[in-house]
């Protein structure tokens, strides 16, 4: 009985024994008072809870730390009145002692956070899964602008040098100078003006044949012919006015007893002039434009010789333009105020003209133009006189159109009468 109970003592001393008293010590003495293994074992599961209570860092396979103890400002309390933070954590129990102890739980590691596994169907690694592939996380830059779209253009289809304006959706026309240097086609001018800083420069050459003084046919031995080249420069102020200057070249040889006395044979520089154009409006809706114009021709040429009047002209006129369809057509009206020349070749002076061209062009193609005009004018006592005249344009290259026309006199009883003239053209574009 005694022995019984000094076994019960010893063992109730090693459970309460402090954390130094620990297994090791306790089965020295189980061993030396001659305890069975069995009764070590069960003393040894007693001792389990309590040792994983206080090695619970170990237990867990952590280093954690408990939190310092922190003492407000100005706190004078004595250390035994401090308290340490409540240890919440899992209640852990040893079903095979009975015994309970709480356990701290253990503090969150921060760990990187890995990019996820992408498994084949629902398998994991346990299960056998095989791993495809692993997303690597990319560290990009925020998208805090849109793109900037390129400002590339392409190439125009056709140059500006060239002048040309959109007509429809098929073809372009070629804004080239007639006769007079202004926009138009071989004697009509149009109500279009070229882009504003353009610059254009030409001439125009007109032969004819003299077939008859005034209404007289001339008779045997009486000849004469004619040819003017006026050279111009065309410069666009604006989108609306054109400015354009002509000086002209006159080659004319004539013999006839009608006129004069004497055969006559002359060659110069005529009388210069001076146009502006003006685009009063321009309606897209109707595709209808109109201008109107004023014009001033001085005494440059020798009136001697009869290249010039030796007196200064006043002209104005009106110039409308309308679009139908892939045809344009061209209406003028002028009116000329000569002045009142008192020479050899003008000794009854000069009347004043009025004039009128009716005109419709026709763009083939980008590089084609077909034309055709009535152009009349009543000069009083020099005579009457109307021609058609039809016309082709020709754009060979980017900076040069090339006109031809033949005006056809349906009647003319001016002073220099003909049957038919012949009009060459070169227009220069430049920007």
């Amino acid at each position: 009985m005694k022995r019984n109970t000094a076994i019960v003592a010893l063992a109730a001393w090693l459970l309460s024994a402090p954390v130094w008293a620990q297994q090791g010590y306790a089965e020295r003495q189980l061993k030396q008072n001659g305890f069975s293994n069995t009764m070590q074992q069960a003393l040894n599961r007693n001792a389990v809870p309590q040792r994983q209570t206080r090695n619970a860092p170990e237990y867990y396979g952590q280093n954690e730390v408990l939190p310092p103890i922190s003492v407000p400002a100005g706190n004078t309390a004595p250390a035994p009145q401090m308290s340490l933070p409540p240890i919440t954590g899992n209640v852990e129990t040893n079903y095979d002692s009975g015994l309970t102890s709480q356990v701290a739980a253990p503090i969150p590691i921060q760990r990187p956070r890995q990019a996820p596994v992408v498994r084949s169907g629902s398998r994991t690694r346990a299960t056998g899964g095989s791993e495809i592939y692993s997303q690597e996380p990319l560290n990009l830059p925020p998208v805090t602008t849109l793109p900037v779209p390129s400002r590339t253009a392409l190439p125009p289809i056709s140059d500006d040098t060239m002048m040309m304006v959109p007509l429809e959706e098929a073809v372009t026309r070629v804004l080239a100078c007639n006769f007079k240097g202004l926009t138009g086609l071989i004697n009509t001018t149009a109500a279009d003006v070229s882009k504003a800083g353009s610059f254009k420069m030409g001439f125009h050459s007109s032969w004819f044949d003299l077939d008859r003084v005034y209404d007289r046919v001339l008779a045997s031995g009486e000849s004469g012919d004619m040819l003017e080249l006026p050279i111009f420069f065309n410069y666009a102020v604006t989108d609306d006015l054109e400015i354009v200057y002509t000086i002209p070249v006159i080659d004319y040889t004539i013999k006839s007893r009608i006129l004069w006395t004497r055969d006559i044979s002359e060659s110069g520089a005529g009388d210069s002039s001076l146009a502006f154009k003006y685009r009063v409006f321009d309606n897209p809706k109707y595709q209808m434009r109109g201008a109107f114009g004023l014009g001033f021709k001085f005494p440059t040429g020798n009136d001697d010789k009869g290249l010039g009047t030796g007196k200064t002209d006043f002209e104005i006129y009106t110039a409308f333009s309308k679009n139908f369809e892939k045809i344009v057509a061209h209406l003028n009206l002028g009116y000329v105020m000569t002045g009142d020349p008192n020479t050899q070749f003008y000794p009854d002076g000069l009347a004043d003209k009025f004039y009128y061209n009716i005109g419709i062009e026709y763009p083939h193609t980008h590089n084609v133009t077909v034309m055709a005009e009535v152009s009349g004018e009543d000069w009083g006592a020099e005579g009457m006189k109307v021609d058609v005249i039809p016309g082709l344009r020709y754009t060979p290259t980017e900076n040069f159109a090339l006109e031809v026309g033949v005006p056809i006199a349906v009647t003319n009883d001016q002073r220099y009468g003909y049957n038919y003239r012949l009009v060459l053209g070169l227009t220069t574009f430049f920007q």
